[in-house]
């Protein structure tokens, strides 16, 4: 009994743990473009095309529990927590009912550090995107990327370009951002390199301040992650939003045509 009521006390003088609050029409969205409108923990879809208020596929879930039982307190309590309090944005996820339900009554450590940790990962990705928002690109790269769409074979010169810099810039664990960012590098870099030729000059154009802005974005989020997939990932998101592309290629060839170019990424010192 004087556990419990260790425990009960501990509760109740928790500054964490806040009355409930509802979230809001427009914050119920966030959570569910956050989680990219399917269940974080089992993949199921939380809406429908034509969805009625009366039968959403979602509910919005706490993290940490507001109002953890004695048992759930005890398991949890140590762990780490997300945000200022219970009814945080940070502390509050979009999961399929059924995921929810596992989750607030059979949640056991391990499932508590999962949700954490998927929490935790989707706020870096926010916080990658938000990076960018107010950061300018120059024009003229939405003319290399629209002549990359439209590159025919026989267009393309049979230079052999080898990215000899490559290596030296990603561990073994970026094995498959390492071979992406290669092909096109091997493929396309001469070809893009004479785009940006092309246009030095014109309407004031200089290759010299673009590449300075793309080192500056991936400065920017570099400072956020350390995750080279998911910077690479972001920029290349940044440049299709600036140029308005419809082709995630294109803009992954032009981004790995400044990771050869030593705008994006540092070799690794030993």
């Amino acid at each position: 009994m004087a556990k419990n009521d260790a425990i009960a006390k501990a509760i109740a003088a928790d500054p964490y743990l806040k009355e409930r609050k509802a979230p809001s029409e427009a914050d119920q969205q966030l959570y569910l473009k956050e989680v990219s409108f399917s269940c974080p923990l089992c993949g199921a879809s939380l809406r429908h095309r034509r969805q009625k208020k009366t039968n959403k596929l979602y509910e919005i879930a706490h993290i940490f529990p507001n109002s953890p039982t004695e048992e759930q307190y005890e398991r949890l309590s140590a762990l780490p927590r997300l945000g200022d309090n219970s009814e945080s944005f940070e502390n509050k996820i979009a999961l399929c009912k059924d995921c929810h339900a596992e989750q607030d009554y059979h949640t056991t450590q391990e499932d508590y550090l999962n949700l954490y940790n998927k929490k935790k990962y989707l706020l870096q990705l926010t916080d990658l995107h938000e990076a960018t928002l107010t950061m300018g690109l120059e024009h003229e790269i939405a003319n290399v990327v629209e002549k990359f769409c439209s590159l025919r074979e026989d267009e393309l010169a049979k230079l052999n370009y080898t990215p000899v810099s490559l290596t030296k810039k990603f561990a073994a664990e970026d094995f498959h951002l390492k071979n992406l960012i290669g092909m096109y590098v091997t493929i396309y870099y001469p070809y893009i390199r004479d785009c940006f030729k092309e246009l030095e000059g014109l309407n004031g154009f200089r290759l010299t301040v673009l590449s300075l802005q793309i080192k500056s974005c991936f400065m920017k989020l570099e400072g956020i992650s350390d995750n080279k997939t998911d910077i690479f990932n972001r920029l290349v998101d940044w440049v299709m939003t600036k140029t308005l592309s419809t082709s995630r290629d294109a803009c992954e060839a032009v981004v790995s045509f400044f990771v050869q170019n030593c705008e994006v990424f540092h070799e690794i010192t030993e």
